[in-house]
């Protein structure tokens, strides 16, 4: 279906100045698909209107270990630079802002490195009964937080 939607969308998305981020780890995925996927986002590499982060096979505890494994390879310092330089999510902005709708309290192993000073909203309604008044609270009450980033 991926394969599919990208081989008849992806000029909609290269006119439409979108850019197209694929997070997660390729490697089981078919020879087939690994191309398609790959060619999209050199396709929409140059794009700047907006950009879509597309997770798949995406789990955080093994991004971070396969940063780990990367800095080994090419025989890097171990440190908090390095590691955000070998992340699927290189020179992706952390997140200020994660809702989390389902009336679930957990994060999931969803961007455990990158959250590290994100403001994080727990929304008990389920993702299709969201709504635009929903995320209006939500906004209005992350624009009155005192952000400090790690400081006291």
């Amino acid at each position: 279906m991926l394969e599919t939607f990208l081989i008849k969308k992806i000029d909609k998305l290269v006119s439409s100045g979108i850019r197209l981020k694929i997070i997660g780890d390729k490697l089981l995925f078919s020879n087939k698909l690994k191309n398609i996927l790959n060619e999209s986002e050199k396709k929409t590499s140059k794009n700047k209107q907006l950009q879509i982060n597309l997770a798949l096979n995406y789990g955080s505890k093994n991004e971070i270990i396969n940063a780990a494994k990367l800095i080994l390879k090419n025989k890097k310092t171990l440190s908090k630079n390095n590691i955000e330089k070998f992340l699927y999510t290189k020179n992706i902005p952390n997140p200020d802002l994660l809702i989390r709708t389902g009336n679930t309290n957990r994060l999931s192993n969803f961007l455990l490195w990158q959250i590290a000073y994100t403001e994080i909203f727990f929304e008990k309604k389920l993702w299709p009964d969201f709504n635009s008044n929903d995320y209006k609270k939500i906004l209005d009450k992350f624009k009155r937080l005192k952000r400090n980033f790690g400081n006291i």
